[in-house]
């Protein structure tokens, strides 16, 4: 079953309800156009750090593409944006189409799990779904799979046997049939 708890979330860890002394953000706060990173603490944490310069107090680690302006304004105004009620609404009916698009794997005998959360899918590749016997690392499953998926004109990564699936946002309705068809028409040259 899917959980969309709430799509104001932007990260894992509210899903679940976790709050992480230290949150490093970099890459979708610009959407990786433009350099920019952030490192999030909690007040407690920030706190420790604060202090006069001769106490040598300060938390000297930084992100070698932090502190650029144009990084910073383009970072905020993704937040914004990522923050309207249209996009919260995109976001949740983006999660529940790719939810549907999903559940035509389970078809597949060689499709032993479905995982999402968000627009993150792991799809758990086995032997035989009945038994849910895993592939040996040695057959290297996940990565056929990740190849064949390639010549049809999707990237992706496995995590060992796990297809890993992370859409992002402007994704359409047509974009996702075609990776989900990518995923079931590669997975199904493993027999």
């Amino acid at each position: 079953k899917l959980k969309i708890k709430n799509s104001k979330f932007l990260f894992a860890c509210q899903l679940e309800n976790v709050r992480p002394d230290f949150l490093c953000v970099a890459k979708g706060l610009t959407g990786g156009y433009l350099p920019m990173a952030a490192t999030l603490t909690t007040q407690k944490i920030f706190d420790a750090f604060l202090g006069e310069y001769e106490e040598f107090k300060t938390f000297f680690h930084g992100h070698s593409y932090s502190g650029n302006q144009l990084g910073a304004a383009a970072a905020l105004a993704s937040l914004e944006i990522l923050q309207t009620e249209k996009s919260v609404r995109q976001r949740v009916h983006l999660q529940k189409n790719l939810h549907e698009e999903l559940q035509t794997l389970w078809s597949l005998p060689n499709v032993g799990d479905i995982r999402q959360a968000g627009l993150v899918a792991g799809i758990e590749l086995v032997k035989n779904w009945r038994t849910r016997e895993p592939f040996a690392l040695r057959e290297r499953a996940g990565i056929r799979v990740c190849e064949a998926m390639a010549k049809r004109g999707v990237l992706t990564r496995p995590i060992g046997n796990v297809m890993v699936l992370m859409p992002p946002y402007c994704t359409t309705p047509a974009q996702l049939r075609k990776m989900v068809s990518a995923v079931a028409e590669s997975v199904a040259e493993l027999e």
